[in-house]
């Protein structure tokens, strides 16, 4: 439970108004302009006014919450209480149930700490819009980090003032406990609905499969299009239903499987002969490994569509059902007998390992190299004949570390300014500086950032993100793994290490 915070604890020592405002205030109350999305400099305001920064944050899941009527019932919140607004943070479309891929929030809280604040208090329109975290306690946690750095927070629509008087706290905690309720209910009902569609026969999400086109249909079953890649239905009472690809992938499919059960080629053969011959995978992509095993292992094969195979709720960790769970159902005639099906599964299961050696590691290595000349994580992922890159890290360390057995030096590529060597300490000083601007550091952040060395670049330099953030003194929720050498590190199923 939050400790308490009295009115006399507020900044500046001010006593504030107790009018309570309604809820549901639509735009029409007056508009207050926001400023820039987490704006460091202070507007100009009235001495006798207390600064605040406004944290406003929408989903999808109802108009009310829309950003013009929290801006409206925040503004009118501020002018009853002896607020003025000097800063406006957002997550526009955002989830609620984590910190993570909330920017808005996550500057918030970034300056919330800064020694130079332009404001000293947060409006924000209710406890569900400081989020619908599934523990109670991470609300708690994130309000805690304003309130010690002598920010208190306000709920501009809730009954209670967060005053931390006993009656306040204890209804904030049920609040807190009836937002993250919400969204478990809300998932419960979206599960329950996609099941029962996947049972009709509808495609539930994701993109489609080689061999297999996606197609739109009104409620009544008419075909109205058929679906690009990239392209979604608009209307909810649209459906998307799944038939055949054009003939050459049916025939390419029936091919894949009669190399790999009749004629007894492997996964990475199969790759180099469809490449060999200018046949392109999904979205005129080469074949790989993992491309072959998947049409393999797929049961539209069958003429099957399964659904429900992992699930991830709440924005969690995703898990494998178990097979009684999966739903299953025919929606095109199937492409391949059930026996030649039934026989790769087999063969496929009946696979060891591959285990190369460090020197037939690094032979296939320096091929690849003498073939293209040049290496880099993306073109070693996409041989059919090299194990992945991950498997050449957990073996040599790194990238670099095979590099260098193979006598290939390879400088750090800048995406902005050419060619640029750089010390380790340079590179975690520019990860610090991300830090610093966003408030977090990801693989998207550093992808985005068009002076960063790439992702690969700081994996290859010290072994991981996770290490280089370490070492950067950068915190994250899980502690780097020791940077060593693997003998023989396991491969994945097939014939290919993974």
């Amino acid at each position: 439970m939050d400790p308490p915070v009295r009115a006399a604890e507020r900044p500046h020592g001010r006593s504030l108004a107790s009018a309570r405002l309604p809820m549901g205030l639509s735009a029409a109350h007056g508009e207050l302009p926001a400023s820039p999305e987490g704006d460091d400099a202070p507007a100009v305001r009235s001495s006798s006014l207390l600064p605040a920064a406004q944290y406003l944050r929408m989903s999808t899941e109802h108009q009310r919450y829309s950003m013009q009527n929290q801006v409206a019932a925040i503004a009118a919140y501020a002018q009853a209480r002896g607020f003025q607004i000097v800063g406006t943070y957002q997550d526009p479309g955002r989830s609620g149930l984590t910190l993570s891929g909330r920017p808005g929030l996550q500057r918030l809280l970034a300056d919330v700490v800064a020694p130079d604040r332009p404001f000293e208090a947060i409006l924000v329109l209710d406890v569900s819009r400081w989020g619908r975290f599934q523990d109670a306690d991470q609300a708690a946690h994130y309000e805690f980090i304003c309130r010690a750095a002598g920010v208190a927070v306000h709920y501009c629509a809730e009954p209670f003032d967060n005053d931390g008087a006993l009656s306040s706290m204890i209804i904030k905690h049920l609040k807190r406990l009836m937002a993250a309720e919400y969204s478990r209910e809300l998932s419960s009902r979206v599960v329950r609905a996609q099941l029962q569609q996947a049972q009709l026969g509808f495609k539930q999400g994701g993109g489609r499969a080689y061999g297999v086109r996606r197609v739109l249909v009104d409620e009544t079953g008419k075909v109205r299009l058929e679906l690009e890649d990239g392209q979604r239905k608009a209307m909810a009472r649209e459906r998307v239903v799944l038939v055949r690809g054009p003939p050459h992938e049916v025939r390419t499919i029936q091919r894949i499987f009669h190399l790999y059960v009749r004629e007894r080629r492997t996964i990475g053969a199969i790759a180099e002969l469809l490449n060999s011959e200018a046949i392109p995978s999904n979205q005129g992509q080469p074949w790989t490994y993992w491309r072959v095993r998947c049409v393999l292992a797929s049961e539209f094969a069958l003429g099957n569509y399964v659904f429900n195979r992992a699930s991830r709720r709440l924005q969690g960790r995703q898990v494998q059902n178990p097979p009684a769970s999966w739903v299953r159902v025919r929606v095109m005639p199937p492409i391949v007998s059930e026996s030649l099906f039934a026989a790769a599964a087999a063969r496929m299961a009946a696979g060891r390992p591959q285990l190369f050696s460090d020197g037939e590691m690094l032979k296939r290595l320096a091929r690849l190299y003498k073939q293209h000349g040049y290496l880099s994580t993306a073109l070693i992922d996409a041989c059919s004949y090299t194990p992945a890159a991950v498997t050449y890290r957990l073996r040599f360390g790194s990238l670099s570390g095979a590099y260098d057995k193979l006598g290939f030096v390879r400088s750090i590529r800048w995406r902005a300014t050419g060619l640029k060597p750089a010390t380790d300490e340079e590179m975690l000083e520019i990860l610090r500086s991300l830090h610093r601007r966003h408030g977090k550091v990801t693989s998207g952040v550093i992808k985005g950032d068009p002076t960063s060395p790439s992702v690969e670049t700081f994996q290859d330099r010290f072994g991981s993100l996770t290490r280089a953030y370490h070492q950067a003194g950068i915190p994250t929720r899980r502690a780097p793994k020791p940077r060593v050498q693997v003998p023989g590190a396991p491969g994945g199923e097939g014939e290919r290490q993974k």
